[in-house]
């Protein structure tokens, strides 16, 4: 098995610099539901944040990490690394980039047993122009084997738990790196992974080749297609992520309209609420949350709604200078115990960044607990086992 062409390939980003494609692999799940999002969106700026910045310092570390088993050249990631370490380096972050640069180097480790000569490469720019107009990306990491390609993406992100089964992310880049080796390495099954380990999540997911081709050619690319010829807005839980949330129309009607006829018009009855209500629950909350957001922004740039006006907030007074309080209270006479907090523990969270998630874990396992969490109705197809309430009722009695 020969190395495949450009084996030490690093980011691609530079030379895309300030380039986006239209249809972006990580919007995928949105643009297939709503092909009407991607125009939509099209001059909607892209803001940064703090857990954007903070995902872009934890994906260096895992690239440098990485490449320095490879030996290979980090400067791009030594360069992104000083620019935000400072702001966002925790234990957290070196216990979870090391533990996403393991399970990479152990699928590594196992493809080298089935083909000694097997390839791991990091940062691998991808294109998909074949199925989608004018579309790249970069792949965190690729593992080639004969017969076999493995994509593995690295989400620093702990709000919403990924997976890799049936995932169009996913499924892109797989497609890209198919597309990118077949030719030398005749592959005939594909492998996604996603790792996740803030919240412990290991991903994986595999089709055949062939299975993959046709999604593509069958799903893939109309969708695309439709998208670059306008597309139709299709409101959903993919709306989420929306730039222009707020301001669709095809959104509000779907979160307005969602009573139907009903016996008495007054009142929403249980087939309304099984219907129409709670599925559509995470798109209103999505809705509302845009408009509140958007209408404030608006607002602060100049735009004036009839009836409405900004106003500040409620405010929290804070002490300037503690220790000036402090030293004035001395002098005062009062004893410091009258006006000193005792010690406090950090919470959970705290700890866990400070110390790093598994080693609190072990030190402090004796003395952590869990209370039972809050009910909350959910759709059907969530794992977790429904809530026996007479169950627990009678617990207690033998």
């Amino acid at each position: 098995m020969a190395a495949p062409p450009h084996s030490n390939d690093t980011n691609t980003h530079t030379d895309m610099a300030g380039k986006h494609a239209l249809l972006s692999p990580s919007a995928a799940h949105r643009w297939m539901n709503c092909t009407a999002s991607p125009l939509l969106e099209k001059d909607v700026q892209d803001t940064s944040s703090a857990f954007a910045e903070e995902g872009t310092l934890a994906h260096a570390y895992c690239a440098r990490k990485l490449k320095a088993f490879l030996g290979l050249d980090t400067a791009d990631e030594d360069r992104e690394i000083a620019e935000l370490d400072g702001k966002y380096h925790t234990g957290e972050m070196d216990e979870h980039t090391d533990t996403y640069r393991a399970i990479v180097l152990e699928k590594f480790n196992a493809a080298r047993e089935r083909t000694r000569d097997a390839q791991l490469l990091v940062e691998v720019r991808l294109d998909f122009g074949r199925y989608i107009p004018e579309a790249f990306g970069t792949s965190d990491a690729v593992i080639i084997a004969d017969g076999v390609v493995e994509v593995i993406d690295f989400k620093y992100g702990k709000g919403v738990r990924v997976s890799a089964v049936e995932n169009p992310q996913m499924k892109i880049y797989a497609l890209g790196a198919w597309d990118r080796f077949n030719f030398e390495y005749n592959i005939s099954k594909v492998r996604m992974t996603i790792v996740q380990p803030r919240i412990d999540n290991l991903s994986e997911f595999e089709t055949g080749a062939g299975d993959l081709v046709r999604w593509a050619e069958d799903e893939l690319r109309p969708k695309a297609e439709e998208a670059y010829a306008g597309g139709k807005q299709r409101p959903g839980e993919w709306c989420r992520f929306c730039k222009v949330k707020a301001g669709c129309k095809a959104l509000a009607a779907a979160c307005l309209n969602a009573q139907r006829a009903h016996a008495d018009p007054r009142l929403i009855g249980k087939e309304d609420m099984e219907r129409d209500i709670l599925p559509l629950l995470p798109t209103f909350k999505t809705w509302l949350s845009g408009v509140e957001e958007y209408s404030l922004r608006q607002a602060l740039d100049g735009v004036q709604y009839k009836g409405f006006k900004v106003v500040e907030g409620r405010s929290v007074r804070k002490i300037a200078d503690p220790g000036a309080v402090m030293e004035l209270l001395d002098r005062e006479g009062f004893a410091r115990e009258t006006y000193l907090k005792p010690a406090e523990l950090r919470a959970i969270t705290d700890l866990e960044r400070l110390i790093g998630r598994k080693r609190f874990g072990t030190l402090c396992a004796d003395y952590i607990i869990k209370p039972q969490g809050k009910p909350a109705l959910v759709p059907e197809s969530d794992k977790r086992p429904a809530l026996n309430r007479a169950a627990d009722d009678f617990s207690g009695i033998q």
